[in-house]
């Protein structure tokens, strides 16, 4: 009998070891305050009025626009050094859908976005959030010569979705918050289609976020019914690693497609090509300046230049310019902004100035892929870039 016991006691012995393995292991995990995933879901309302330049739109306009958004937000507790750089960001997907004047004229558009919230001024019941929100709008009403002639603003059914925002965000207890601030909507297609002079909205917003997290559920029904995990992150408050200074060169090239003012009466797309050569220096952990050359191509000049000079070539639509560049940096992805002039050009058709706004994302040491919109004489829309290219880090010897 006590052979048989000791046997026993030998075959259930590697359970009883894991089964004490995973107790300490959780009474370990559970003393971490940031255990889960900190998430929220947050319900906005928007109204404001539009900034308009145009004639034909204006009394469908007259009434401002109204909008609603849900939001699913991921909050961070600063683990990467990047998090704590931007204050421990919040970062997430959002769909909105609302009225933006007279549907007849405007559609009713809804869309989807993804969003980057960065906060500053910290207190502990308040603090303030400035926040980027890019994505699609669908459902809006085109131009149309016969069905929709007043509609000079938008061309296509879809359009890029930007948003622009500075509020604040209020504890009123540990699972709700209440937040609200000032922010710019821009729907455009980047002259795919015309017409393009798009919309602006300036407006203000409120809303209610419901913070939780994602294992409590999980974690009390399987592994232990007495713990309650924290809906809200302890933020992780060790120095910032400084970043170590690089010089780095990247070349830069893009597609797109454009199309004429419809009051030209040519219903036609052009291709439109776009090569960067850059230089830039990391100043620090969160951006790089730097500078670069740019030529482009636009295949819609063909037929303006036909029309204007009686003969064109394939040189005349082509440009150069110089610019200077900011890149701001977010873990894998980078915000580009540019500001450049023109050096070759065969008249002003273009302007003298432009401006690129683009989104960047590093798939690794020596590759990206980005999207960006190229404006036209600094302010309107001239093409929406599509590309990528390759770049080359090297250090300062001290």
């Amino acid at each position: 009998m006590k052979q048989l016991s000791v046997l026993c006691y030998l075959l259930f012995l590697p359970a009883l070891i894991f089964a004490q393995d995973t107790t300490d292991l959780w009474l370990k995990a559970k003393q971490d305050p940031n255990l889960g995933s900190h998430k929220y879901l947050e319900l906005k309302y928007h109204t404001g009025k539009h900034i308009y330049a145009g004639d034909e739109l204006r009394s469908a306009l007259d009434g401002g626009y109204h909008s609603f958004e849900l939001r699913l937000g991921w909050q961070s507790a600063g683990r990467q050094n990047w998090q704590r750089v931007f204050g421990c960001p919040s970062y997430g997907v959002g769909f909105y859908t609302g009225n933006i004047g007279d549907p007849v004229e405007l559609g009713n558009p809804s869309g989807f976005y993804g969003f980057f919230y960065a906060p500053f001024h910290h207190r502990p019941k308040h603090h303030f959030v400035a926040g980027l929100s890019l994505g699609v709008t669908y459902d809006l009403a085109p131009y149309d010569s016969i069905k929709n002639p007043n509609n000079d603003a938008i061309g296509s059914k879809m359009d890029v979705y930007f948003n622009l925002d500075v509020g604040g965000v209020w504890k009123v207890s540990n699972t709700f918050d209440i937040v609200y601030g000032l922010d710019l909507t821009h729907f455009s297609n980047g002259r795919m289609y015309t017409p393009n002079m798009g919309l602006n909205m300036v407006g203000f917003n409120v809303g209610l976020r419901y913070n939780y997290n994602s294992i409590s559920k999980i974690f009390r029904t399987q592994i232990d019914s007495n713990y309650i995990a924290p809906r809200r992150p302890t933020y992780i408050m060790k120095p910032i690693t400084p970043v170590k200074h690089y010089h780095q060169l990247s070349i830069y090239g893009a597609v797109g497609m454009v199309q004429l003012g419809s009051d030209m009466g040519v219903n036609a797309s052009y291709g439109t090509a776009s090569l960067a050569l850059d230089y830039s220096y990391r100043y620090s952990n969160f951006g790089s300046v730097g500078a670069g050359l740019d030529g482009f191509y636009d295949g819609s000049l063909g037929y303006i230049y036909q029309g204007r000079y009686g003969k064109v070539s394939t040189g005349d639509k082509m440009l150069m310019g110089i610019h200077g560049s900011h890149m701001i940096h977010i873990s894998r992805f980078d915000i580009i902004t540019q500001a450049g002039g023109y050096l070759v050009q065969k008249d002003d058709q273009k302007g003298k100035w432009y401006l690129r706004i683009g989104l960047r994302y590093n798939l690794a040491k020596y590759g990206f892929v980005q999207i960006a919109l190229k404006t036209l004489d600094g302010g309107a829309s001239d093409w929406i870039e599509w590309g990528g290219g390759g770049k080359y880090q090297f250090y300062t010897k001290k």
